[in-house]
C-alpha cells in the first residue's frame, strides 16, 4: 500500500548502485548486477515477490557467424540453448 516517491532513474546498474552508496535512497536492479564481494557497501534484498516475471528475447541472424563469446553469452541466458542447439538453429530457421 505505499506509494513510492521516485526522484531519480538511472539505467546504468552501476550508476544505481553508487547512488544508494552515496546515501540517496534505495535502487532496484537486477540480481546479476550484485556482486557480494564487490558491493560490500550494500545489502542485497529479495523483491522478487513485487515484480513479474520477466522476459528477454535473442535475436540472431539467420545463418550469420557468431564467435565464441556470443554462444557463451546466449548460454548464460538460456543454459539449455547450448552452442550446438543454437547454431542449428540459425542455420535452420526459415526453412
Amino acid at each position: 500500500g505505499l506509494q513510492p516517491d521516485i526522484v531519480m532513474t538511472a539505467l546504468d546498474s552501476d550508476v544505481i548502485k553508487t547512488y544508494v552508496e552515496l546515501g540517496l535512497g534505495v535502487g532496484i536492479t537486477a540480481s546479476q548486477a550484485f556482486n557480494p564481494q564487490r558491493d560490500i557497501g550494500l545489502k542485497a534484498l529479495d523483491s522478487e515477490h513485487l515484480f513479474e516475471a520477466s522476459t528477454t528475447r535473442l535475436a540472431v541472424r539467420t545463418g550469420h557467424y557468431l564467435r565464441d563469446f556470443a554462444y557463451r553469452f546466449i548460454e548464460l541466458c538460456s543454459p539449455e540453448l547450448e552452442e550446438d542447439i543454437v547454431r542449428q538453429r540459425i542455420q535452420h530457421a526459415g526453412t
